[in-house]
């Protein structure tokens, strides 16, 4: 945004410099060339008068005293067209000379020089006819030599143009400051919005910069963002505190059930719900805990780094024994190191391991995976069980949903899952795996080389 805030300034400033500058130039450029024509076309006329008295003896003296002042040869014809009077080399084979000459003996003066610039020729030709209009007696031709005229108009041109490019600059340096001033609060806001959005949190305050409207926006976006914060943190609280005081209860009922004798009828299934109930508790318990991470700003593991191989390796051999005759298998790349904790890429990819092996059915294949990625390491959970049904995919990382088979299990899983891959800087998508089951996929920050 700011580099295309700057690029319109950027245009707009040169085109009001562009229109300041250029008439300026011509302004100066006009101004020099009137100067010189002014001072030639006299000069001119002296010649011609004398050669109007056929004094070319004076022509001559007068000519070769220009030539000596100003470097710019004379030419004189006659009514027959003769060259009577020549300095500076000048003839009627000189470039162009002819034909002015011939344009001035037939009364048609030749006086104007064309506007000066820095690229125009140093040389110009000016001419005036000798006589009356009733008795043409021949031309003059002077060759002027506007060197001087244009190391003046340039001298000017560059002076002018330091000077526009140095306002040019100037007004960039105050566009950029003003942009800076202005975008430096959106983005401010920009970066609280999307972390508000992506963990839930709100840690710092914003900075009252820029225009009024944008200090207005960021206080009623902190105030927002505050309020979100304080409502996740009551939430939360009430989670982590209802999960602790159901602790004891349960803990005390727990006892009570396994005083029980045996055979006592529904025991099994009181033991059965509140094995349930605990494994619950303590779901609610680790999500509560993971989103507190989050939100307490502890998802940066930049500085921690794992052999990814090794730890699908590892909670491959954990769940093995639990597995039963479902087969787990690894398809790792070997070398590939992940910028997280080894503690909790094994706590994530236990998860996924848990729920797949919980879910896929008898006789099914857990098949582990890791490569590397366009934007990272990508590890992948593949199971060829029932999965589930792709319109409800999105619905299977919220808290105690539950599949078609409702089988047993918490509904807590894939969520913990979820925010246990943000925790660590990650992402978890699901997705069907062909022609069945269920693929997770988990999204990992590779560690620097």
């Amino acid at each position: 945004m700011r580099a295309r805030l700057m690029g319109v300034l950027a245009v707009v400033s040169f085109v009001l410099l562009a229109a300041l500058v250029i008439p300026f130039l011509d302004s100066v450029s006009d101004t020099r060339t009137q100067q010189l024509q002014l001072t030639r076309s006299t000069a001119l006329n002296r010649f011609a008068g004398l050669a109007g008295r056929a004094d070319y003896s004076g022509i001559l003296l007068e000519a070769e005293r220009h030539q000596e002042l100003y470097d710019e040869g004379v030419l004189v014809t006659d009514a027959s067209g003769h060259v009577v009077v020549s300095t500076g080399g000048l003839t009627m084979a000189s470039p162009g000379v002819g034909a002015v000459a011939e344009l001035a003996a037939r009364d048609l003066p030749q006086l104007t020089i064309d506007t000066l610039r820095p690229w125009s020729s140093s040389r110009t030709l000016i001419a005036a006819p000798v006589g009356s209009p009733q008795e043409h007696a021949g031309a003059v031709v002077l060759a002027v030599d506007a060197r001087s005229a244009l190391s003046d108009v340039r001298r000017s041109w560059a002076v002018i143009c330091a000077a526009a490019v140095a306002a040019q600059l100037l007004l960039l340096f105050m566009a950029s400051k003003a942009a800076r001033w202005v975008i430096r609060p959106v983005g401010q806001l920009e970066d609280a919005v999307v972390e508000l959005g992506r963990s839930g949190g709100w840690n710092q305050p914003l900075q009252a910069s820029g225009p009024p409207e944008l200090r207005r926006l960021a206080r009623s976006v902190e105030v927002m963002g505050a309020t979100v914060q304080r409502s996740i943190d009551v939430q939360r609280q009430m989670v982590a505190d209802s999960s602790h005081q159901l602790r004891n209860p349960l803990a005390s009922l727990r006892l009570r059930v396994d005083a029980l004798a045996p055979g006592i009828a529904g025991l099994a299934h009181v033991q059965h719900d509140l094995e349930r109930l605990e494994n619950v508790l303590a779901g609610l318990l680790k999500l509560a805990a993971i989103e507190s991470r989050i939100t307490d700003g502890r998802a940066d593991t930049s500085t921690a780094t794992c052999l990814v191989e090794a730890v699908l390796q590892d909670e491959i051999d954990a769940w093995q024994p639990t597995a039963g005759d479902i087969t787990l298998e690894l398809h790792a790349v070997s070398g590939l190191v992940a910028a997280v904790d080894e503690h909790d890429l094994g706590q994530l990819v236990g998860v996924l391991l848990d729920n797949a092996i919980k879910y896929a059915g008898a006789g099914a294949t857990v098949t582990v995976s890791s490569l590397r990625g366009a934007d990272g390491i990508v590890v992948q959970i593949a199971d060829d069980g029932p999965g589930i049904p792709s319109s409800e995919l999105a619905l299977a990382t919220q808290r105690f949903w539950r599949g078609p088979s409702r089988t047993v299990g918490t509904g807590l899983g894939l969520a913990i899952a979820e925010q246990t891959a943000l925790a660590i800087g990650g992402r978890l998508e699901l997705s069907a795996t062909d022609p069945h089951g269920l693929t997770a996929t988990i999204q990992l920050p590779e560690a620097p080389c």
